[in-house]
């Protein structure tokens, strides 16, 4: 007898045994089976027979991935080392997109583990290392980089220029350029994006951003910018406030303490920090605030108008 024909014969006994006894429970608990078991066996029993009650075939597991071919690994390897804070995800979607390979995410996180790039922090700091042996940065800088590695409300609108969301981010204390803040505007209704390098935090240098950048903006697009929300920091009181009144804006603030309110742009900021200047820090060095601004601008027209970032406010 053959292990599937003594399998058969022993779930046979059982539904047999089931019928002697007059209790499914009884001759569950002398077989050691549960009732849901016993059911299944019995459904197959009265569907096709004593035949119905050898055990099923399963399909042998599949076996490793093919290989990766070298060429396809030096792409991504070098991808995402030019953008080395896109995730697996994205970075197989480029590649896609772009016709040059089709991996998925997996495989991608499986070339980048093999060559010790699997994190963000692992792909920026070997983008920092090769700055720093080009000399971007000072010997005081290294020692300083060295001792810290070792130390280890929903809004919405229907229309773009209903709603214009405004805050500042600090950007740091920059040698040769000073302290540098920066302005940062998205639209509520399309997720259209515009900033600018300030020249100090102030209500009169945010007042003309908004003058001579945003209004300006929205007329070329032919929408009418009718709302901003900013929070209550002091840039957006005075000056600021009194260029919204000029303007016949409508000025609304967010609550004390209430920093998603203004989701949009500070997820705009995110995405400005984390894919723009954490990357742009570490491939050059700033002396100007000139410079700055043309790399933000550079970087906000293929946020605006490139394939993952499709936003526009064109009618």
């Amino acid at each position: 007898m053959t292990l599937d024909e003594s399998i058969r014969a022993m779930r046979l006994r059982v539904i047999h045994r089931a019928q002697g006894l007059g209790s499914v429970t009884a001759a569950c608990q002398e077989a050691g089976i549960s009732r849901t078991v016993f059911y299944r066996w019995r459904k197959r029993f009265e569907r096709y027979g004593a035949d119905g009650l050898h055990p099923r075939r399963h399909r042998a597991r599949r076996g490793r991935p093919p290989e990766v071919p070298p060429h396809v690994e030096r792409l991504v390897v070098g991808l995402c080392l030019a953008w080395p804070t896109w995730g697996c995800g994205r970075l197989a979607a480029h590649l896609a997109q772009q016709g040059l390979a089709q991996v998925a995410p997996s495989t991608v996180q499986r070339c980048l583990r093999r060559v010790g790039l699997r994190t963000r922090r692992e792909r920026l700091a070997v983008l920092e290392a090769h700055s720093a042996t080009g000399g971007l940065l000072t010997e005081r800088t290294r020692r300083a980089l060295r001792r810290a590695r070792r130390q280890g409300r929903h809004v919405a609108a229907a229309q773009p220029g209903d709603l214009v969301c405004l805050d500042t981010f600090y950007l740091g204390k920059l040698k040769g350029v000073g302290k540098v803040w920066q302005v940062t505007a998205c639209d509520a209704a399309c997720s259209y994006g515009a900033a600018q390098i300030l020249p100090a935090l102030s209500a009169t240098a945010c007042a003309a951003f908004l003058r001579d950048v945003l209004v300006p903006l929205y007329r070329r697009a032919g929408w009418p910018l009718q709302r901003v929300l900013t929070d209550g920091g002091s840039e957006f009181k005075g000056a600021f406030a009194g260029a919204c009144r000029t303007l016949g804006i409508r000025h609304t603030r967010t609550k004390p303490r209430h920093a998603w309110t203004n989701g949009f742009v500070e997820r705009l900021q995110g995405t400005l920090l984390q894919e723009h200047w954490r990357i742009q820090f570490r491939r050059r060095y700033f002396t100007s605030r000139l410079q700055l601004q043309r790399t933000l601008e550079a970087f906000l027209h293929f946020y605006n108008r490139g394939p993952y970032y499709p936003t526009s406010l064109c009618a």
